[in-house]
């Protein structure tokens, strides 16, 4: 029953993107403590009518790593100025919704949880993005992402409209599956974990070593899913159809028949990266 509530909620979580370019989609699973207990679903697109970014997530665990069911949608402008965000988490019976819209530097919100509700209205800094485009935003600074370098924001919490401080700092080369990528140190929310990037943005893997937790990008959803189940109806609410997760590096390279090594390696790098303008190629669109 409470899945049919958040199918209803997502109704509103799904517009046209018929003129969208579909920039990453992949599944992630979800490691804790070594086990296998859940996947991410994640899809980047350009609207080239809209001149808009949306980012699509869709996570599921098991009771080991607390039931939970988790969705986004997320709209920013070209320039990566917040639009709009939705946002429903389901926590065994209980849920939360977030309803977000920017408007003259302010966050505009409403938070449904536990049977009440919240309304918020507030300011933002000039130059506050939805955490969920991090990595693209990255790409867009002055000194794209490169060794050494050291990208400090504030970002758009989602999960509770709040605006916290954040680093992001480009600390090693590594290859991820034969792949080129980044090692990235994070700090959002006062909590710290590891990210390993592409030169395009694309998100292979994360870790957060004080709570041992972990996600793989994997090139077949199987992988992912697991025996955790999926509810297709929804996902096809929320995505305009069954993510096939092919649209990333991962994917690719497996499909192309090259032997992809089981685990990544750390291998020492020079002082590579993507310049500002570069990573992102958007096809009608104006381009990063």
């Amino acid at each position: 029953m409470v899945l049919n509530f958040i199918f209803c909620l997502l109704i509103a979580l799904a517009p046209a993107l018929s003129h969208a370019q579909v920039l990453f989609e992949g599944y992630s699973k979800i490691i804790s403590g070594g086990v296998h207990v859940g996947y991410a679903i994640q899809k980047y697109e350009f609207n080239n009518k809209k001149k808009q970014f949306v980012a699509t997530t869709f996570l599921k665990t098991n009771e080991l790593a607390g039931n939970l069911t988790e969705s986004l949608q997320a709209f920013a402008a070209e320039d990566m100025t917040p639009v709009s965000y939705k946002y429903t988490t389901l926590v065994g019976t209980e849920v939360k919704t977030i309803d977000a819209s920017f408007k003259n530097g302010k966050i505009l919100a409403t938070i449904n949880h536990g049977g009440k509700t919240e309304k918020v209205n507030r300011e933002i800094p000039k130059g506050t993005f939805l955490s969920s485009f991090l990595a693209y935003m990255m790409l867009k600074s002055p000194s794209g992402i490169k060794m050494d370098t050291k990208f400090e924001y504030q970002a758009i919490a989602e999960e509770d409209a709040s605006v916290e401080k954040g680093i992001a700092a480009v600390s090693a080369t590594e290859e991820f599956k034969g792949l080129k990528a980044f090692k990235i140190l994070n700090e959002f929310k006062k909590a710290k974990f590891i990210s390993t990037v592409s030169e395009k943005g694309e998100v292979f893997a994360t870790r957060s070593p004080a709570q041992s937790i972990s996600t793989e990008l994997v090139s077949n959803p199987s992988e992912a899913t697991a025996n955790f189940g999926m509810p297709s109806a929804v996902l096809k609410q929320l995505f305009g159809d069954v993510p096939t997760g092919q649209e990333n590096q991962i994917a690719k390279l497996a499909k192309s028949g090259v032997a992809v090594p089981s685990e990544p390696t750390l291998t020492p790098g020079k002082q590579q990266g993507v310049p500002q303008g570069k990573g992102l190629q958007l096809k009608g669109g104006s381009g990063q």
